[in-house]
């Protein structure tokens, strides 16, 4: 089994097939890039999952602010079978 954050970002936010484009409320979809994933060490307790992610959103707070993450995990990176319920992260991030 591996475990992963797959951080998030806002979408546009645009309904599609409404032209001229109508904008409503944006939506949390998965961020990319390379840094828009961590592998976690699946040893771990989910409790320091979830403190490795806050630690990695802090490290990059400085140039990229994701607004939430979710855990991961499944047979195969991005097949996942099983994924957490999206956690906001608070800036400046405070690890408890």
């Amino acid at each position: 089994m591996r475990y992963w954050v797959q951080f998030l970002q806002h979408s546009t936010g645009c309904i599609p097939g409404t032209i001229p484009p109508q904008f409503g409320k944006p939506e949390l979809i998965d961020a990319t890039g390379d840094r828009a994933v961590l592998i976690l060490d699946g040893r771990n307790a989910q409790e320091t999952m979830r403190r490795d992610a806050l630690r990695q959103a802090q490290r990059m707070e400085h140039w990229q602010r994701y607004p939430a993450f979710v855990l991961c995990s499944g047979p195969r990176l991005f097949e996942e079978t099983r994924r957490t319920a999206p956690e906001m992260i608070a800036y400046p991030v405070n690890i408890n």
